[in-house]
């Protein structure tokens, strides 16, 4: 008898526990699901909160009145955290090791790509990470990477290539075409092209070698494309693989992408936006999913070059393509979007026009990084490098869609982000 009352206990916890799953009980407080078909990672290559903060003071016309009401496209997403970014050997990363860090979930050295921190940059490889664009791959699921930079640069470099030296671009490019990865639009075709060739930008090539990877990348099945307008005839129906290669070396910053658009459009680079709508129509037709990462990667240049009006430009074209990216998610509850940075760069300082009351606007504001103290009594700085430098101050993250409350834990260190993204598509 108890044996028979055990067992009608044990059936009657099961059929409640089934009913609550299906009546959705098994979902976060948003209604998501742990589990998401596809996951799209936008990186703001430099992107700290100071240059969110300026994205929106230009977006307002620097008019406070305005400035009250305005929103960045990621300012309205489901859950925010912020990051720490520090690399295996330094407080201070450089884009290799933070970029590996969300790619394999593992820490390594400076300079080095997804090969752990046995590294040593320049002379030793360690051992591979596996990324997570390996086991989308692996998984069946379709791969995209998306950047303003060259393609073979650090931060897309991380979810493909394995070397101990960011700065080998010519073995990063041929790994690039053995990674399998279905859609590739970003600059950097000199490394694609050998050395006693011209690229189809008119320049020479830049491998250390004479191999014309263009050729192989047509016998792979890749569809090959210049210019914006090349982009935007793609028949993403019938297109498999998607080369889109825009730039011999980086991409336009926006300011000046703008700026010949109204000159000449036959050879326009096609914007941060449009080229994740198109990625997203080729890679979503798989049905099986997909993992997409799109870089904002000349924020950090902007950064570097201390030039504010390319930081605010190119922060609000990032902000585009995360709205891309979330109006593809907001059409059915099956893709996760998590925006982020791998650093912050420059040291960006907002800081008042008058120093007395803070009344009045911004005065141009400054950049902290690469100056250093002078001796006295007094906190004075002057400017030691022509350039500004990463910083290690911790960066935003937000998310939305299936798992995006894992990021809302307060801080969590880049390695996390592979995790969220692993454990959404179930890999």
């Amino acid at each position: 008898m108890n044996r028979r009352l055990l067992s009608a206990g044990l059936l009657l916890i099961v059929a409640v526990f089934s009913g609550l799953v299906s009546s959705g009980i098994g979902e976060d407080a948003t209604g998501n699901s742990e589990s998401a078909k596809n996951v799209i990672l936008l990186i703001g290559d430099g992107m700290g909160f100071p240059q969110l903060t300026l994205a929106r003071i230009e977006k307002s016309n620097e008019n406070l009145s305005e400035y009250a009401s305005v929103n960045l496209s990621m300012d309205g997403m489901e859950q925010t955290g912020y990051v720490s970014t520090y690399s295996a050997n330094s407080f201070v990363t450089d884009s290799a090791p933070a970029a590996t860090a969300m790619a394999t979930g593992e820490k390594t050295n400076n300079g080095v790509l997804s090969e752990d921190k046995t590294a040593f940059p320049k002379k030793r490889d360690g051992n591979n990470l596996t990324t997570i664009l390996e086991l989308a791959e692996k998984d069946g699921l379709s791969t995209g990477l998306i950047t303003t930079t060259r393609i073979t640069h650090a931060t897309p470099a991380a979810f493909y290539a394995h070397v101990d030296n960011r700065d080998n671009e010519s073995e990063i490019a041929s790994q690039l075409l053995r990674s399998g990865t279905d859609v590739i639009l970003g600059g950097g075709m000199q490394y694609f092209v050998g050395r006693n060739h011209t690229d189809p930008a008119g320049k020479m090539g830049g491998r250390d070698d004479d191999r014309y990877l263009l050729a192989d990348s047509v016998s792979l099945g890749y569809t090959l494309v210049f210019n914006g307008t090349g982009l935007q005839k793609i028949d993403a129906a019938k297109t498999d693989k998607l080369l889109g290669l825009f730039s011999s070396s980086h991409m336009q910053y926006e300011l000046e992408r703008n700026e010949l658009e109204r000159i000449s459009s036959e050879d326009k680079q096609p914007g941060l936006a449009s080229m994740p709508r198109k990625a997203i129509e080729l890679l979503s037709r798989n049905p099986k999913g997909f993992f997409l990462m799109i870089e904002g990667g000349r924020i950090d240049h902007a950064g570097h070059e201390r030039n504010l009006s390319r930081i605010a430009s190119d922060t609000l074209a990032f902000d585009d393509a995360v709205k891309s990216a979330l109006d593809f998610a907001s059409k059915k509850n099956d893709t996760l979007v998590i925006v982020t940075a791998d650093h912050e760069c420059g040291g960006l300082v907002l800081q008042p026009e008058n120093f007395t009351d803070y009344e009045g606007g911004l005065l141009d504001p400054i950049f902290a990084s690469g100056t250093v103290r002078t001796a006295g009594p007094r906190y004075d700085f002057i400017t030691e490098m022509d350039e500004a430098t990463h910083t290690a101050v911790d960066v935003p993250i937000m998310a939305s869609g299936p798992g995006a409350e894992k990021v809302s834990h307060g801080k969590i260190d880049n390695t996390r982000i592979f995790q969220i993204m692993k454990e959404a598509l179930g890999l």
